[in-house]
């Protein structure tokens, strides 16, 4: 996992955190393509978790992990949700009462180049929805 190559690719940034946080799920707990936030790796302290319990450590570990296309290419279904393993690790102990991990701009979900399905936890934004749909993409609610 996360195999150091000699690719030529730039890294993808992500103009909403929270939208990377739906990628990096699939990347590095369905996928297994990257590896995911190991706090025991981490050296943490109760210091890392600010006011609102958030893990700061793992919250940078994310924020500083490189997406490549090549990665982007190969997520072909995304998961919203707020049972998501990722958002336990920024978070541990949320329970989605709140939209704190809602992605405010879809944009980089939207250009996923092989995105085939969206299964969603609650309504998508309907510009979203719409957006996904004329793209092609199956969206599915519960």
């Amino acid at each position: 996992m996360d195999h150091e190559s000699n690719t030529t690719e730039e890294p993808v940034e992500f103009a909403d955190f929270n939208a990377k946080l739906l990628v990096l799920d699939v990347l590095c707990y369905d996928l297994d393509v990257l590896d995911p936030y190991d706090p025991e790796t981490a050296d943490e302290t109760e210091e890392d978790l600010d006011v609102d319990g958030q893990d700061d450590r793992a919250r940078e570990y994310y924020d500083d992990l490189e997406l490549l296309p090549s990665h982007l290419s190969l997520v072909t279904e995304l998961s919203v949700d707020t049972e998501l393993e990722v958002l336990q690790d920024v978070h541990p102990g949320w329970e989605g009462s709140d939209d704190r991990f809602d992605p405010q701009n879809w944009d980089d979900v939207l250009d996923l180049p092989a995105l085939r399905t969206v299964y969603a936890a609650a309504p998508l934004p309907a510009h979203v929805a719409e957006a996904l749909g004329a793209k092609g993409v199956e969206f599915r609610s519960a």
